[in-house]
């Protein structure tokens, strides 16, 4: 009797990890994650849809935001971390992970949050301005140097259809 009692029971327990573990939360990172990024702060909130640079843990963690409406009307706003690979950085201009030297600081990332309101703006609509070009460009280590690429007059400007 107490065999069938610790079966049903650790069952039960091996559920209800799982049923728990099913949705991926914000800072669920992989294992051994710390051995990278340090003791990770979990100070990062989601106010907007978006790609986010978490800079209180040096870059190396970034957020996607995204307000989910459910069927009762109800709204709920999902949050997902991923990890940067070893010696990367999310790029807030690029919404990449890259080489830091290749990257805007990370504490200029807060500036470049406003990018994620042009995810949605249509595939006939340019992603960066020339003005968002330059500010990244004034900005990036081992970059302030190179110009910023302007068409020739009279090339017709075409946008990104990827």
């Amino acid at each position: 009797m107490k065999f069938v009692v610790a079966v049903i029971f650790f069952s039960g327990l091996t559920l209800s990890m799982a049923a728990s573990r099913s949705k991926r939360a914000a800072y669920e990172l992989p294992d051994g994650a710390e051995l990278i990024v340090g003791a990770v702060r979990t100070t990062f909130v989601c106010s907007n849809d978006g790609y986010y640079a978490d800079m209180d843990n040096n870059c190396q963690i970034f957020h996607i935001c995204q307000m989910a409406t459910h069927a009762d009307g109800s709204s709920e706003m999902l949050h997902w971390s991923f990890l940067c690979g070893n010696q990367t950085v999310f790029n807030q201009f690029s919404f990449t992970c890259s080489r830091s030297e290749d990257s805007i600081p990370c504490a200029s990332s807060g500036d470049f949050y406003y990018l994620n309101a042009n995810l949605h703006a249509g595939p006939n609509s340019f992603f960066h301005s020339d003005n968002d070009a330059a500010q990244a460009l004034a900005i990036t280590p081992g970059r302030s140097d190179q110009s910023v690429f302007v068409a020739p007059a009279g090339a017709a400007a075409r946008a990104f259809n990827g």
